[in-house]
């Protein structure tokens, strides 16, 4: 893209919009209270907080403009209402120039000096001259002529920042993967009589049958998981309740639940562990089902990854929901849990979250 000229304006509330959006964010300590424009004068109100707010007032006068060229010249500057020498403010001209030297200004003849064109070169792929400049009545006119853009290359360039960021994000997200998943093996994992049995069990199993006889133990190495959640200190007593209920009841050789009861009562004993299963594995941290899971930790994963898909074919997607309202309110009232990061250190190290009671006791006050 490219346009023969063009003139553009700029007041002091630009100047001060770009001085407070550009400048002051990365110098916190300098702030902007006032700027005036007239007869070739920029003139700087502000103040330097570092411990006792210092004041200042500084005036720069434009000279030129010539060959892309333009040419500054601090003319004045007050600090806590005391004026600074010429001389001083000449020094430092010239001492803010040779740190500036990349971004193109130059000290000579006791005036800085502003290369339009090496400035431009940390906006890559533009290109512009200023012509001419006025300022009257407030208002600062530059004068542009041969401003060019690569269109295509900024966007190109702006694609490879994006793709940068991303790749950035990106790995980051795998270190803490792999962070978690080490943290997880580090796990000491539950060992009691379940432990030996199922050893026993898959000790006899002839070699060819084991991978079968790994997805026939999900069901017994769930019981053995909720039994295992229920010893646990950091499980809550409502999720314990839920736990109790969802593996007890398919247990019990009568149904005692009257069918008139809404929703749980027309649900059957598997529709009702489905969802028992599912609330768990959703809702306690990762590394406290790895403690108490006992078999293999890539059939956790299945069982993880899939139980909410095989409960959405069953009665039991009804009870989730309603009871995924209740417990959801619950949770913004008071968090059961920390993260899943915080249970990665040892058992007795995890602070336990103050347990909430079911339902908020109803206070009684005397009338």
């Amino acid at each position: 893209m490219r346009v023969t000229s063009v003139t553009t304006t700029l007041s002091a509330e630009d100047i001060m919009y770009d001085l407070r959006t550009l400048v002051e964010p990365k110098v916190p300590e300098l702030t902007f209270k006032d700027i005036r424009l007239d007869d070739n004068f920029i003139e700087i109100e502000g103040s330097y907080k570092k411990g006792i707010s210092i004041p200042f007032l500084a005036r720069v006068r434009i000279l030129s403009v010539f060959d892309n060229v333009m040419k500054l010249k601090i003319e004045r500057v007050k600090v806590l209402k005391i004026g600074i020498p010429k001389f001083a403010l000449n020094l430092a001209s010239k001492t803010a120039a040779k740190k500036a030297e990349d971004m193109g200004l130059s000290y000579e003849d006791k005036a800085l000096s502003v290369n339009i064109d090496e400035a431009l070169q940390k906006v890559p792929h533009v290109h512009l001259t200023v012509e001419h400049f006025l300022m009257e009545n407030g208002i600062l006119s530059l004068r542009l002529k041969g401003i060019a853009a690569d269109v295509e290359a900024m966007q190109a360039e702006a694609n490879k920042e994006s793709e940068e960021e991303e790749r950035i994000l990106r790995e980051e997200e795998e270190r803490k993967l792999k962070a978690f998943n080490d943290g997880l093996a580090k796990i000491e994992r539950t060992d009691d009589s379940y432990s030996e049995f199922r050893e026993m069990i898959m000790n006899k199993v002839p070699y060819d049958k084991k991978s079968a006889t790994k997805y026939a133990m999900i069901l017994p190495d769930m019981y053995a998981l909720a039994l295992r959640l229920m010893k646990d200190k950091r499980v809550t007593k409502r999720d314990k309740v839920i736990i109790a209920f969802t593996f007890g009841y398919p247990l019990v050789p009568m149904d005692f639940l009257p069918s008139k009861l809404p929703i749980i009562g027309k649900m059957d004993d598997i529709a009702i562990l489905f969802f028992g299963a599912n609330y768990i594995m959703n809702k306690i941290p990762v590394p406290i089902l790895v403690k108490h899971w006992q078999g293999d930790l890539r059939t956790l994963k299945l069982v993880k990854e899939n139980i909410g898909k095989i409960m959405s074919f069953t009665p039991a997607r009804t009870l989730n929901q309603v009871y995924g309202f209740v417990d959801e309110n619950l949770e913004k009232r008071k968090r059961s849990y920390l993260s899943d990061e915080a249970y990665l250190i040892p058992e007795g190290e995890v602070p336990v979250p103050e347990l909430d009671p079911i339902f908020e006791p109803v206070l009684k006050t005397d009338v």
